[in-house]
């Protein structure tokens, strides 16, 4: 790569951030409640709300760890695009009852939706809480992760550079106008990714001559060897499955389908619509978003792969800079849109965890505890909180070696196993009781917690499913066990107002 094409994709990286910071800034003016800094409650129209949700949900993810996934496994991650149709399922099945809970009462935080559903519960919101927490965690480390490997492919900027100074900036215009300024950039991120998809998407089919091309490239080379670095490839790799076990590559094709129906990135986004009626405007837009950046980290991944297998490029060193290389092959216009759009789904997702993370420490937890703050008291602890944040997860993602992809699924099925008692079942099963929710969440924490170590300790699964899948399936029949033979905050016990919305 020539210096003048670095300092033009530095350059256009570097926009997408200080175009964050300036929509950070002047959104402030539209922060003026509790509400609107954690939860953008009521405030944005479908197309604003569509792409942010998009680009919150979609992430590093989307963008890098697909493509990294796509090298090393193929096709195991190839359905994963089908996820596309999961955000207007999401709202067809949630959308409304998110959106009635929101009339209910002040609502900032999925903490204060469980709340209203739960008869104030303390320890479905403390729980809850702490799991969200933990899960930012992983999630916003994969994002930092991404932007280390990206800027020290680009720059040759160490990891810790990379992080302070990206995230720093994040941090600021996060905690100045906070999920209002968050949702603002988030859908302007997302645009930037949509048209990274169109442009990638193009070049792919150029490059190759289309997808048999590629297909039949692939599968007839055995191996490449080249700069230290050898990359083995079989048919296998492109059939249904890929090289991975049935049971990883189900996961991959699940978790991200019913998968978002957990997502925090989701559910909060249903109450931020400011007109409920354009809640199916809002679910077209975030799935034909999502269906461009999902079609663009499959081809981006493959692309790598035939530039590899047909002797164009060297075996990559690491399979999270897939994209990277694929977007050098293609030039310089690539390259600056694949930087903007790994950039802006990096930031876009971490304003949001960041700022929902901040919401559980100082709304929920305090709460749960039985301790009043005023508005004003809550925000200022939530801008200390994203600062703590940030710095905690800069730490962990500096020790941790995983793949961007794997950072994300430790995260996303994390959520899952938190969201699914409370929102899932308790908004749409009517005999689901808070002792049912409250057990199905503390043994969904202990078991996050006990799985995470035998993880690190080498343990494995039976049926070669990740450890989130049992954990996730264990928590929804506890779930359901329990509120069959409890009674609190289920059918004729039920708040008539949160009766009704569950009817819609």
């Amino acid at each position: 790569m020539s210096s003048g094409a670095r300092i033009a994709i530095a350059l256009a990286a570097f926009g997408i951030v200080i175009v964050s910071l300036l929509i950070g800034w002047w959104s402030k003016k539209k922060m003026s409640s509790a509400e609107s800094f954690f939860g953008s409650t009521a405030l944005f129209g479908p197309v604003s709300v569509g792409l942010a949700t998009m680009a919150a949900a979609a992430s590093v993810f989307a963008v890098m760890g697909v493509p990294g996934n796509f090298y090393v496994l193929g096709n195991t991650i190839n359905l994963w695009i089908l996820s596309s149709g999961g955000f207007a399922m999401s709202y067809i099945i949630l959308g409304k009852k998110m959106r009635a809970m929101a009339e209910l009462g002040p609502i900032s935080t999925l903490g204060d939706v469980a709340a209203l559903r739960f008869e104030n519960h303390r320890g479905i919101k403390l729980i809850f809480a702490i799991l969200i927490f933990l899960a930012s965690i992983a999630y916003l480390s994969s994002q930092i992760k991404g932007v280390t490997v990206l800027f020290g492919y680009l720059l040759g900027w160490s990891p810790l550079t990379s992080a302070l100074i990206i995230f720093g900036i994040l941090i600021v215009y996060t905690a100045i106008s906070g999920d209002v300024g968050g949702l603002m950039t988030q859908a302007f991120q997302g645009f930037v990714m949509v048209v990274a998809g169109v442009i990638l998407i193009i070049s792919f089919y150029m490059i190759t001559g289309g997808m048999d091309k590629a297909v039949m490239t692939i599968a007839a080379t055995a191996s490449v060897t080249g700069a230290g670095m050898t990359k083995t490839l079989s048919p296998n790799m492109l059939d249904g499955w890929g090289v991975a076990t049935n049971g990883t590559t189900m996961a991959f094709v699940i978790m991200p389908m019913i998968g978002l129906l957990g997502q925090p990135a989701i559910l909060s986004r249903m109450y931020a619509l400011k007109d409920p009626r354009d809640m199916p405007k809002m679910g077209l837009f975030a799935s034909v978003a999502h269906l461009f950046v999902s079609f663009l980290a499959v081809v981006a991944g493959m692309g790598a792969m035939y530039l590899v297998a047909s002797g164009k490029i060297a075996p990559l060193e690491t399979a999270d800079s897939a994209i990277l290389a694929f977007s050098e092959y293609v030039g310089v216009i690539g390259q600056i849109f694949t930087y903007a759009a790994v950039i802006s789904a990096a930031l876009s997702t971490s304003s949001m965890f960041l700022t929902m993370a901040s919401g559980m420490i100082a709304r929920d937890v305090p709460d749960a505890l039985g301790i009043k703050l005023d508005p004003k008291k809550q925000v200022t602890i939530g801008r200390i909180a994203m600062v703590v944040l940030g710095i905690a997860t800069i730490a962990f993602t500096l020790k941790s070696g995983s793949m961007v992809a794997m950072l994300t699924t430790l995260g996303y099925g994390t959520f899952i196993t938190a969201t699914f008692p409370v929102f899932v079942i308790g908004l749409l099963w009517k005999g689901c009781s808070k002792e049912g929710a409250f057990s199905g969440l503390l043994v969904s924490l202990v078991l996050n917690i006990t799985c995470m170590i035998l993880v690190s300790k080498g343990v494995s699964w039976p049926g070669g499913l990740p450890w989130y899948m049992n954990v996730i399936a264990l928590s929804i029949i506890v779930t359901i066990v329990v509120s069959l033979f409890t009674k609190g905050a289920k059918g004729d016990a039920l708040d008539p107002r949160v009766k009704a919305a569950m009817d819609l």
